[in-house]
């Protein structure tokens, strides 16, 4: 199985994540910069009950090329996926 580091301050990741990856839970910003250079794939809110937000881990993934392979992106705030996503796509990392 592929390890998966799943950033949410609320919600754990689906049945069908937690079948299919060994997922490590992150409920921050702290706690998931910690942790991304461990991983190749991650899954991601935007809202994350603190100041920092998905968007600027993505913003660190970008300004220190971590190299992530795949993002997945589960956030309810529509600007903020949008946001995360368009700033991803055209680093080219594979969404």
């Amino acid at each position: 199985m592929k390890n998966l580091l799943y950033i949410d301050d609320l919600r754990t990741p689906c049945t069908y994540i937690q079948n299919h990856y060994k997922v490590t839970i992150v409920r921050s910003y702290r706690e998931a910069i910690d942790l991304l250079k461990n991983f190749t794939i991650i899954d991601l809110d935007h809202d994350l009950g603190e100041e920092k937000t998905g968007y600027d881990i993505c913003k660190y993934i970008v300004e220190n090329n971590i190299q992530i392979t795949r993002v997945y992106i589960h956030s309810s705030n529509p600007v903020g996926r949008f946001n995360m996503y368009q700033l991803l796509h055209l680093s080219l990392i594979h969404i």
